[in-house]
């Protein structure tokens, strides 16, 4: 566990002990997300972030498709029949922010310009002390982000 932490934040601090018994995990394995509209949220998912379609099937109304990225990363879009339409809503409990990584600065520089190009709706990016983060959102408001861990100072100064 703690090895799987450290590589999904490998500047973050441990605010916890973890348990002995708990039994490892190697690294996230897939997010599924509920959409309104299956067909504006896959063409986001492969024409902004580059995701690739893997499979896709309907049961019983439930449209479901599975989408792969180079980086390794898995996202399944699902649509079901009775879905209440409603925007996504931080507020309520479950998913608050999906943040996915990118190597360093400049990457997620070329993301924002990428982003103003799309027009799609961004934050400008912000720094802190663990890295850099640009703030985006999905066709249904899903908060999604990616980070630039901080770079190691070089003591060149």
């Amino acid at each position: 566990m703690l090895e799987m932490f450290k590589a999904l934040a490998p500047r973050a601090r441990l605010r916890f002990a973890p348990s002995p018994s708990a039994p490892p995990l190697t690294g996230l394995g897939r997010v599924t997300l509920s959409v309104r509209d299956h067909e504006e949220s896959a063409h986001f998912y492969r024409s902004v972030l580059g995701f690739r379609p893997e499979r896709r099937e309907c049961r019983e109304g439930v449209l479901r498709s599975g989408f792969s990225h180079p980086c390794g990363a898995l996202i399944d879009l699902v649509q079901y029949p009775d879905n209440f339409k409603g925007r996504f809503d931080h507020r309520r409990c479950g998913l608050d922010r999906l943040t996915l990584t990118v190597a360093n600065l400049g990457h997620l520089e070329a993301w924002e310009d990428r982003f103003t190009r799309l027009d799609v709706e961004h934050t400008p990016v912000f720094h802190g002390e663990e890295g850099s983060t640009l703030v985006f959102h999905d066709p249904d408001g899903t908060e999604l982000a990616l980070f630039a861990p901080a770079e190691l100072d070089a003591g060149e100064d």
